[in-house]
């Protein structure tokens, strides 16, 4: 067991300590990281509160296998440095092998280790998707006129500086591979600086073809992201230190070369050099113990978790789009002021889609932005409700279309965007039903206006049916809505029992040829200019007082179809009501007072 530390202070002291090594360092992170945190400090306390996260993360609600997409950028000036994808392929099946146990020299760990090896269960693969969604190979080249690059050189991270800019780390581990002059490779931990969040490997020391011994098995990757998943190195950076991993030997220092074993140091029965956060040659190194597989894992659980979300590895096909807007619909007309949007949202790929935006503008308003999620299976389609928007009576014209389907570019925008145009009336929306007797056929409807002109009409009614139909009445208009039977029996009772219903007021079927609907009654009442009472304020939102020189003994409130919405008894000259809840439009104040007086007046509710 090792001993612990009573700080985390005291660990990152032991991190900056200073190397005495050979001219090309085996490994440069630590002395990259002591140099980020003379730039900034802040990075120590960043670096407590992840190791703190680490130490809380728990393992029964977490992933345990991680696939971890991975492109390769190559910087090179000449010819011998531009690197092969054969070779780049190379490494990254070390890298699986390796991440998995199943590298071919696993049967070298001493037999005291094997009870410690992991099979860490992450695995690597190469980007099929750019992060404008374009298709990859997970492999980009780019010749610089720079000649080499030193372990604190950052123009490796910018295009506009002889380098290549990062792709998203949180959806790709970068690997650039430079000629770098003085360290086979460095790696940054989770949490520093976003723009340099990446590995950098030495072309000369990449892969297994054309590389030189001793650092010719692709170790120098393996060992680099290790530290890229928050591993430290095995003798924990000081004299007998910690490496925060608790069944790794606790050893005196580094070891180069392929020692003999058992090498034993700091009392323990011998160091475990083949580790491969080790500095010792690749053909030494051949495992992970079960404790650094767990700090990896509780890493990319936290700290790297939307890797696993990533679907770079997957080639690009998001395609989602507007299959069909329900709410308006196209060249409709609407009553009122407000209209509701709802669209359908379709996957037209053959993968599952999570999110995707939707923007719809109306006329020349501001565009609006809503964020879908949920899971649309390929083919499939779903409802979006976008919302209740106010507009003038009149003509109008909605575009509305998606984009980044998954987080990425839509690869077919033809089929993205609809354009809809609708008409909103200013009035108020009705409906009207008609339950037919056996023979519809002989019947029909007209709504006239008050010029007699005939503005809506059906002839086409289904027999022993309840018929529905909608009407939008003008604001201060009336109508008069006549259902004919042309065998002149009405629709009840002899071959059935049907009737009219407006507003939940039923009219009997019982008519000859004809049945007449006033639809506005309420209108042809007069106003009496000598009233008594006072309405305040009108137009009003819903909250109105009337004042009165009698005493008010009974109130009704009627709709323009003469629906009674309101009646109250009272003995008072003054009273208050509250119509926050009936609809906006216009509506008669019936005032009845001592001696049977009865008066009217017209309210606005707004």
């Amino acid at each position: 067991m090792k001993h612990k530390f009573h700080t985390f202070c005291i660990l990152l002291l032991l991190l900056c300590i200073s190397y005495d090594a050979f001219s090309q360092l085996r490994c440069g992170t630590m002395e990259r990281w002591n140099s980020e945190v003379k730039n900034n400090p802040q990075l120590i306390e960043k670096r407590h509160s992840i190791e703190l996260e680490i130490k809380q993360w728990k393992k029964s609600s977490s992933a345990n296998s991680f696939n971890i997409p991975v492109v390769f950028h190559v910087i090179y000036e000449n010819e011998s440095e531009n690197v092969s994808s054969e070779q780049i392929q190379s490494q990254l099946d070390v890298l699986n092998q390796d991440f998995n146990r199943t590298n071919p020299d696993a049967n070298q760990t001493p037999s005291e280790f094997l009870n410690l090896a992991a099979d860490c269960g992450i695995n690597f693969c190469l980007a099929q998707r750019t992060p404008n969604n374009d298709t990859t190979s997970g492999i980009t080249f780019t010749q610089s006129d720079i000649s080499s690059f030193s372990l604190y050189d950052n123009r490796i991270f910018h295009d506009s500086l002889g380098g290549k800019t990062i792709w998203d780390p949180s959806r790709y581990l970068n690997i650039y591979i430079c000629d770098l002059t003085n360290a086979l490779g460095f790696a940054s931990f989770p949490g520093g600086n976003v723009s340099r969040d990446a590995v950098v490997i030495n072309y000369s020391n990449l892969g297994t073809i054309d590389v030189s011994p001793p650092f010719n098995k692709g170790r120098t990757a393996t060992h680099e992201l290790g530290h890229w998943l928050n591993l430290l190195h095995i003798w924990g950076d000081g004299n007998c230190g910690n490496d925060q991993v608790e069944d790794t030997p606790i050893q005196n220092t580094e070891n180069y070369g392929c020692p003999s074993h058992p090498s034993p140091s700091c009392s323990n029965s011998g160091d475990m050099f083949q580790n491969y956060m080790d500095y010792s040659d690749d053909g030494c190194m051949n495992l992970f113990t079960n404790g650094q597989k767990d700090r990896m894992h509780a890493t990319l659980n936290t700290q790297r978790l939307d890797l696993n979300n990533s679907q770079a590895c997957s080639l690009p096909f998001e395609d989602v789009g507007i299959n069909q807007n329900i709410s308006p619909a196209n060249n409709q007309e609407y009553c009122g002021t407000e209209v509701e949007i709802i669209s359908s949202l379709l996957n037209f790929s053959n993968s599952n889609i999570y999110q995707s935006e939707i923007h719809f503008q109306i006329d020349d308003n501001e565009t609006q932005t809503l964020n879908w999620n949920g899971n649309l299976l390929p083919n499939s389609s779903v409802e979006v409700n976008l919302g209740t928007y106010s507009l003038e009576p009149g003509e109008h014209t909605m575009t509305i279309y998606t984009s980044s389907p998954n987080g990425f570019r839509d690869l077919n925008p033809n089929n993205d965007s609809l354009t809809i145009n609708f008409i909103l009336k200013d009035g108020t929306d009705f409906e009207f039903h008609i339950q037919t007797d056996n023979y519809a056929d002989e019947n029909r409807w007209e709504i006239l206006n008050s010029s007699n002109e005939v503005i809506a009409f059906d002839n086409e009614l289904v027999s022993n049916y309840l018929n529905t139909f909608s009407f939008c009445q003008d604001m201060d208009s009336c109508y008069t809505l006549v259902v004919y039977d042309d065998y002149d029996d009405g629709i009840c009772c002899d071959f059935g029992n049907g009737y009219i219903m407006v507003n939940n007021q039923v009219t009997s079927g019982e008519f000859s040829n004809e049945a007449v609907i006033d639809l506005c009654t309420i209108s042809e009442i007069k106003e009496d200019l000598k009233n008594p009472f006072s309405i305040y304020p009108n137009p009003s939102s819903g909250i109105l007082t009337i004042e009165s020189d009698l005493n008010i003994e009974d109130i009704r409130v009627y709709d323009l179809l003469g629906k009674i919405v309101l009646q109250k008894s009272c003995q008072a000259r003054l009273e208050k009501l509250n119509l926050y809840y009936l609809k906006k439009g216009t509506y008669l104040v019936q005032i009845s007072t001592q001696n049977n007086y009865i008066y009217y007046k017209k309210i606005i509710l707004q």
